[in-house]
Protein backbone atom coordinates (compact mmCIF):
# COMPACT_ATOMS: atom_id res chain seq x y z
CA UNK A 1 0.00 0.00 0.00
CA UNK A 2 3.39 2.52 0.50
CA UNK A 3 4.52 1.90 -2.32
CA UNK A 4 1.44 2.60 -4.54
CA UNK A 5 0.76 5.58 -2.27
CA UNK A 6 4.36 6.97 -2.95
CA UNK A 7 3.97 5.72 -6.99
CA UNK A 8 1.27 8.07 -6.99
CA UNK A 9 2.89 10.84 -5.36
CA UNK A 10 5.27 10.30 -7.83
CA UNK A 11 2.80 10.11 -10.91
CA UNK A 12 1.25 13.45 -9.46
CA UNK A 13 4.41 15.12 -9.41
CA UNK A 14 5.07 14.34 -13.03
CA UNK A 15 1.85 15.05 -14.06
CA UNK A 16 2.05 18.75 -12.80
CA UNK A 17 5.28 19.21 -14.94
CA UNK A 18 7.16 18.64 -12.15
CA UNK A 19 10.39 16.77 -12.34
CA UNK A 20 11.87 14.02 -9.94
CA UNK A 21 15.33 13.88 -9.20
CA UNK A 22 17.65 13.50 -6.41
CA UNK A 23 18.09 16.50 -4.81
CA UNK A 24 20.83 18.81 -4.48
CA UNK A 25 22.42 20.26 -1.70
CA UNK A 26 20.21 22.87 -1.07
CA UNK A 27 17.25 21.56 -3.00
CA UNK A 28 14.46 24.33 -3.01
CA UNK A 29 17.38 27.79 -2.45
CA UNK A 30 17.46 27.81 -6.20
CA UNK A 31 16.60 31.40 -7.23
CA UNK A 32 13.82 32.40 -9.10
CA UNK A 33 13.09 34.09 -12.33
CA UNK A 34 9.45 34.37 -13.92
CA UNK A 35 7.66 37.06 -16.17
CA UNK A 36 9.81 36.85 -19.27
CA UNK A 37 8.30 34.12 -20.07
CA UNK A 38 10.75 31.81 -17.66
CA UNK A 39 9.53 30.22 -15.00
CA UNK A 40 10.94 28.87 -11.28
CA UNK A 41 13.50 26.59 -11.37
CA UNK A 42 12.22 23.05 -10.95
CA UNK A 43 12.89 21.50 -7.44
CA UNK A 44 14.37 18.74 -7.06
CA UNK A 45 12.86 15.84 -5.53
CA UNK A 46 13.63 12.21 -3.73
CA UNK A 47 11.54 9.79 -2.37
CA UNK A 48 14.59 9.26 0.67
CA UNK A 49 13.84 7.24 3.71
CA UNK A 50 11.13 8.09 5.13
CA UNK A 51 8.60 8.63 2.11
CA UNK A 52 6.77 5.30 2.75
CA UNK A 53 6.81 5.99 6.68
CA UNK A 54 5.31 9.87 6.81
CA UNK A 55 2.58 12.09 4.94
CA UNK A 56 3.20 16.02 4.67
CA UNK A 57 -0.17 17.78 4.81
CA UNK A 58 -0.62 21.08 3.56
CA UNK A 59 -4.14 23.03 4.57
CA UNK A 60 -4.94 26.63 3.03
CA UNK A 61 -8.11 28.75 1.63
CA UNK A 62 -9.27 26.99 -1.49
CA UNK A 63 -8.72 30.47 -3.29
CA UNK A 64 -7.52 34.41 -2.45
CA UNK A 65 -6.25 37.02 -4.78
CA UNK A 66 -3.45 37.55 -6.96
CA UNK A 67 -0.47 39.16 -5.27
CA UNK A 68 -2.45 38.22 -1.36
CA UNK A 69 -0.65 36.71 1.12
CA UNK A 70 -1.98 33.36 1.62
CA UNK A 71 -1.52 31.68 5.24
CA UNK A 72 -0.61 27.65 4.93
CA UNK A 73 -0.66 25.07 7.37
CA UNK A 74 1.94 21.96 7.15
CA UNK A 75 2.02 18.76 9.24
CA UNK A 76 3.99 15.25 8.91
CA UNK A 77 1.62 12.78 9.53
CA UNK A 78 3.50 9.94 10.93
CA UNK A 79 2.33 6.47 9.40
CA UNK A 80 5.18 3.99 10.91
CA UNK A 81 8.43 4.45 12.62
CA UNK A 82 11.28 5.94 11.09
CA UNK A 83 15.16 6.75 11.08
CA UNK A 84 15.91 9.58 13.31
CA UNK A 85 16.03 12.77 10.49
CA UNK A 86 16.64 17.14 10.84
CA UNK A 87 14.17 18.82 9.11
CA UNK A 88 15.96 21.96 7.57
CA UNK A 89 14.15 25.24 6.91
CA UNK A 90 16.69 26.36 3.83
CA UNK A 91 15.63 22.98 2.59
CA UNK A 92 11.16 23.28 2.82
CA UNK A 93 9.37 25.45 1.11
CA UNK A 94 5.69 25.94 -0.43
CA UNK A 95 4.96 25.84 -4.29
CA UNK A 96 1.99 26.97 -6.63
CA UNK A 97 1.82 24.83 -9.20
CA UNK A 98 0.52 26.03 -12.50
CA UNK A 99 0.74 25.63 -16.45
CA UNK A 100 2.71 22.37 -16.12
CA UNK A 101 5.50 23.87 -13.73
CA UNK A 102 6.02 25.79 -10.51
CA UNK A 103 4.66 29.34 -10.99
CA UNK A 104 5.44 31.06 -7.23
CA UNK A 105 7.53 29.64 -4.76
CA UNK A 106 8.22 30.78 -0.60
CA UNK A 107 11.43 29.61 0.66
CA UNK A 108 11.91 28.70 4.36
CA UNK A 109 14.93 30.92 5.77
CA UNK A 110 18.31 29.55 6.79
CA UNK A 111 18.37 28.52 10.04
CA UNK A 112 19.11 26.05 12.80
CA UNK A 113 17.96 22.28 11.56
CA UNK A 114 14.75 21.25 13.42
CA UNK A 115 15.11 17.12 15.36
CA UNK A 116 11.77 15.66 14.04
CA UNK A 117 10.59 12.16 15.31
CA UNK A 118 9.47 9.66 13.30
CA UNK A 119 7.24 7.84 15.74
CA UNK A 120 3.97 5.77 14.37
CA UNK A 121 1.33 7.91 15.22
CA UNK A 122 2.54 11.30 15.80
CA UNK A 123 1.35 14.43 13.62
CA UNK A 124 3.97 17.27 14.13
CA UNK A 125 3.90 21.15 12.78
CA UNK A 126 6.01 20.92 9.62
CA UNK A 127 8.18 23.75 11.08
CA UNK A 128 10.22 24.63 8.56
CA UNK A 129 8.28 25.15 5.52
CA UNK A 130 6.98 29.18 5.51
CA UNK A 131 3.52 29.49 7.14
CA UNK A 132 3.03 31.95 4.16
CA UNK A 133 3.28 32.75 0.20
CA UNK A 134 3.03 35.48 -2.04
CA UNK A 135 0.58 34.73 -4.69
CA UNK A 136 3.02 36.17 -7.24
CA UNK A 137 4.98 34.51 -10.35
CA UNK A 138 8.91 34.20 -9.44
CA UNK A 139 9.34 37.76 -10.80
CA UNK A 140 7.18 39.23 -8.48
CA UNK A 141 4.33 40.14 -10.59
CA UNK A 142 1.05 39.21 -10.02
CA UNK A 143 -0.56 35.05 -10.99
CA UNK A 144 -2.87 35.39 -13.13
CA UNK A 145 -6.73 34.37 -12.45
CA UNK A 146 -7.09 30.95 -12.66
CA UNK A 147 -7.09 27.50 -11.38
CA UNK A 148 -3.75 26.46 -9.72
CA UNK A 149 -2.11 23.95 -6.90
CA UNK A 150 -0.31 24.31 -3.90
CA UNK A 151 2.61 22.23 -2.21
CA UNK A 152 4.50 22.07 0.59
CA UNK A 153 7.99 20.62 0.68
CA UNK A 154 9.81 19.27 3.76
CA UNK A 155 13.43 19.03 3.02
CA UNK A 156 15.13 16.80 5.48
CA UNK A 157 18.41 14.98 6.52
CA UNK A 158 19.21 11.95 8.34
CA UNK A 159 20.26 12.12 11.91
CA UNK A 160 22.50 10.24 14.56
CA UNK A 161 25.65 8.75 13.79
CA UNK A 162 26.69 7.32 10.38
CA UNK A 163 23.92 8.72 8.95
CA UNK A 164 24.48 9.36 5.27
CA UNK A 165 25.17 12.97 3.91
CA UNK A 166 22.79 14.60 1.46
CA UNK A 167 19.33 15.79 1.51
CA UNK A 168 15.99 14.65 0.54
CA UNK A 169 12.74 16.88 0.00
CA UNK A 170 9.53 14.84 0.67
CA UNK A 171 6.58 16.92 -0.83
CA UNK A 172 2.80 17.08 0.07
CA UNK A 173 0.00 15.85 -1.71
CA UNK A 174 -1.35 19.50 -3.73
CA UNK A 175 -4.37 21.18 -2.92
CA UNK A 176 -6.52 22.99 -5.17
CA UNK A 177 -6.08 26.85 -5.08
CA UNK A 178 -8.20 29.29 -7.28
CA UNK A 179 -6.80 32.84 -7.74
CA UNK A 180 -8.93 35.28 -8.45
Amino acid sequence: MESVAAAGTALLLLLAGCTVEPAPTTPTAAPTTGATGRRCPPTGLSTGPITSQVVVVTTAPMSAAAGSVLRVTTEIVVLSDGPSVVARPQWSSLEVLGRGAVVARAVGTAGADVPTPITRGATVPARTVPTQIILTACDGTPLPPGAYRLRALVGYALDGPGSPTGGYVIASESVDLAIT
